[in-house]
């Protein structure tokens, strides 16, 4: 179920219609108001729509490194669990002595 949520970015009021909980769409937008402040205070001269496309580009690449890191710690995992399953096979098959 979808409800609205009222948020705050950039000194302006935006509501959003969302089905996530409501603390975690306030939770992003702190993320991206925090992000858009943190580029001012490096000193960014650029228009605000400008500053949030690169705030968005940068937490975009941030996910995409996250799941890429992911990704490849699955496969780790299923590569380990593989050598096990082939070393319990290879056990049950052992003649008994």
């Amino acid at each position: 179920m979808s409800e609205t949520v009222d948020i705050t970015l950039m000194g302006r009021t935006f509501s959003v219609r969302s089905s996530d909980d409501p603390e975690q769409v306030q939770a992003a937008a702190s993320l991206v108001q925090s992000r858009f402040d943190e580029l001012i205070q490096l000193g960014a001269a650029v228009a605000s729509d400008r500053l949030l496309a690169l705030v968005a580009l940068n937490l975009a690449g941030e996910l995409l490194k996250k799941e890429d890191s992911r990704n490849q710690d699955n496969d780790s995992l299923l590569s380990k669990l593989d050598a096990v399953v082939s070393q319990a096979q290879g056990l049950a098959e052992a003649p008994l002595r």
